[in-house]
């Protein structure tokens, strides 16, 4: 089955948003067998999404789009498809009611405006919307379907596997194409693509590496007539990726690098303490949004590098002063003799250039009555500086943990 991905809205085009939605169908539908023939942006106007839509349709028997199904003026992808299949738009009452409850749960009456969400075509199928209030059409014409979805990607994401795949189960080829992604972290794309070459060059299953802002993902794709045989190849690829990469794996496509830090700190049965400076906080936080495994983060504390220098009495002109920065602030941490406690420091130098520093990045880890150090050289804006230091400690932090 192939598909053209349409994306509506004058934000994608202004450059004022990134289309991460296609990203999604696009792995979802490689997923799921559906060949991908094209991705497409259209602003808000009717007519162009119509022609778009017709387009689309000459190249695929399925149209997804996302986007443009909210309630004012400028949402327009309803208008456009009734304009497109030639039927006229009208209020479906269950669905205003839906619509409607939608807004009396959260103690407010429904705008009027909103009332053109519950809007149907006679060739369209209302697909649910559980966690918004537009809920998608399924569109059958001449032999394509035509989806619409909200732009918003928790609710586009969740309809799509919800609603809408189970509806396309019959047009979806014989075989089964099965995948699943390995996070890693702390190795570059090249170096990992080189560490599973062997596995690459067997061709089934399909193993690609590619760089994220959380490490390398090294996506397997194994497809067979018979699904069990599929499952098998990825399971079997996927644990010897994972004994390749070792403590440098650390999660699936849904694991957070917060959550993988803490997973750690759960197996070993020891808490963490955080203390940055310079770094403005991104470890702290990044384990603070970790409400699962709120038990095993124990807080800490985030401020200047000068400000840390002059409480500790470190002088910043000695030679060793961001690792001696980092090591006085895991030894006056207060949480230091009951639980792990890890200091980030990032400490900008002179200018290379107009827009970048020489700077150095140490990390300290007290662990097991053990201590652990690291330190990075770099030249970067102070904002890379920040982001690469968050990056690096979370890698140290990973591998250190599990193991020492």
């Amino acid at each position: 089955m192939k598909a053209v991905v349409l994306s509506v809205g004058a934000e994608l085009l202004g450059g004022f948003l990134t289309d991460t939605n296609s990203t999604f169908l696009a792995q979802d539908m490689s997923a799921a067998g559906i060949d991908l023939v094209g991705v497409m942006q259209v602003g808000d106007e009717r007519d162009r999404i119509a022609q778009v839509i017709g387009r689309a349709a000459e190249d695929a028997e399925l149209v997804v789009i996302t986007g443009g199904v909210g309630p004012t003026e400028d949402d327009l992808t309803r208008e456009a498809i009734a304009h497109y299949v030639g039927e006229e738009v009208y209020v479906d009452p269950e669905q205003l009611k839906i619509v409607e409850r939608f807004f009396a749960s959260r103690g407010i009456s429904m705008p009027e405006r909103n009332a053109k969400q519950a809007w149907l075509i006679p060739s369209s199928e209302a697909l649910p919307n559980p966690v918004g209030t537009a809920p998608g059409w399924f569109v059958r014409h001449d032999g394509t379907i035509i989806v619409s979805m909200p732009g918003v990607p928790r609710e586009m994401r969740r309809m799509w596997r919800d609603q809408v795949l189970p509806r396309l189960s019959d047009r979806l080829g014989s075989t089964a194409i099965v995948s699943t992604t390995v996070k890693t972290i702390g190795i570059g794309e090249s170096a990992a693509e080189d560490m599973v070459k062997d596995i690459i060059h067997r061709g089934n299953p399909v193993v690609a590496t590619y760089a994220k802002n959380d490490g390398v993902h090294i996506r397997v794709t194994a497809s067979d007539a018979d699904r069990t045989i599929a499952e098998k190849l990825v399971e079997q690829t996927e644990d010897e990726i994972r004994k390749i990469f070792g403590p440098h794996a650390y999660g699936d496509l849904d694991t957070r690098l917060g959550e993988a830090i803490l997973r750690q700190c759960q197996k070993r049965g020891t808490g963490i303490r955080v203390v940055e400076a310079g770094s403005a906080g991104r470890i702290l936080n990044l384990l603070a949004e970790e409400d699962g495994l709120a038990g095993w983060f124990s807080g800490g504390q985030v401020e200047p590098v000068a400000d840390a220098a002059s409480r500790l009495g470190i002088s910043l002109d000695q030679a060793d002063a961001t690792l001696a920065l980092a090591t006085a602030l895991v030894q006056s941490d207060p949480g230091s003799s009951s639980s792990a406690v890890v200091a980030i420091v990032a400490r900008a130098g002179d200018k290379v250039d107009d827009e970048r520093y020489a700077g150095e990045i140490a990390y300290c880890l007290s662990l097991d009555g053990k201590i652990y150090e690291r330190t990075h050289q770099i030249e970067a804006t102070p904002s890379e500086m920040r982001r690469r230091a968050a990056l690096w400690a979370s890698e140290f932090l990973h591998v250190t943990l599990a193991t020492a």
